[in-house]
């Protein structure tokens, strides 16, 4: 069966056309929430020399979650938006962000990382997506990763309760909530992904017990095996008891 996030095949018509495909790749980090995020980031950042030289670029922002909530619907109460620091998606801030000169990659690849970009799921999103980013790229190459649902859940919730979201997102219809049910449909944020390019899957509880680290994993998913061979970051432990 075909996924219901399947994008149409033409981009909306608009007097802002968008640029001609540059020919890299886009390799699009999408989360999920506490899965070696913050740890994945500072990584990149600190082998960002060595990435430029093999032909991938990092986007300016280490957490591009600006970026991410312009394609997010509007009815989600992200946690950007409700500390007033991003605001629902319009044509001017799309408009922008194309016009942004770190899209000018005379074909080089680009890796953009926020798990942010986990709260897609509608075809619309899949569609704002693909006729944006889409167009100067040849492919995008999701990445996500993955853990059991238990931890899933309990470590989403403490990222809420740390940040003083938990009882806001509780209170929220589920449909605007980044903690509804729709959130942990596993499923469906497969289909999604899928939708939007060769979607590569990392199993986060198995790269921790078999290396210690989601980094050895990460290197390889974006082709660059060894890249963060002598880096131990682990941040942001889920606090227990």
């Amino acid at each position: 069966m075909p996924s219901p996030y399947s994008a149409p095949a033409q981009a909306p018509s608009s007097q802002h056309s968008p640029p001609a495909p540059q020919g890299g790749t886009l390799w699009l980090h999408v989360g999920t929430h506490k899965t070696g995020t913050t740890s994945i980031q500072r990584a990149l950042r600190l082998r960002e020399a060595e990435l430029r030289g093999a032909g991938r670029l990092l986007h300016p922002q280490e957490n591009a979650w600006g970026l991410a909530n312009l394609f997010i619907r509007a009815g989600l109460r992200t946690t950007p938006r409700v500390k007033q620091t991003a605001e629902p998606p319009d044509l001017t801030e799309f408009h922008r962000e194309l016009d942004a000169g770190h899209w000018q990659l005379g074909g080089a690849d680009m890796i953009v990382s926020s798990e942010e970009f986990c709260l897609l799921r509608e075809t619309l999103e899949a569609h704002a997506l693909l006729s944006t980013l889409g167009q100067h790229f040849a492919r995008i190459v999701p990445i996500l990763v993955l853990r059991n649902d238990a931890d899933w859940r309990a470590s989403r919730r403490d990222q809420l309760n740390k940040s003083g979201m938990l009882e806001l997102q509780k209170a929220l219809p589920d449909a605007a909530s980044t903690d509804g049910e729709w959130y942990y449909d596993r499923a469906a944020l497969l289909a999604f992904w899928r939708a939007i390019g060769p979607l590569r899957v990392i199993d986060y509880d198995a790269a921790l017990a078999a290396q210690g680290s989601i980094l050895p994993q990460f290197a390889a998913a974006i082709e660059q095996p060894g890249l963060f061979n002598d880096l131990d970051l682990r941040l942001n432990i889920r606090s227990t008891g």
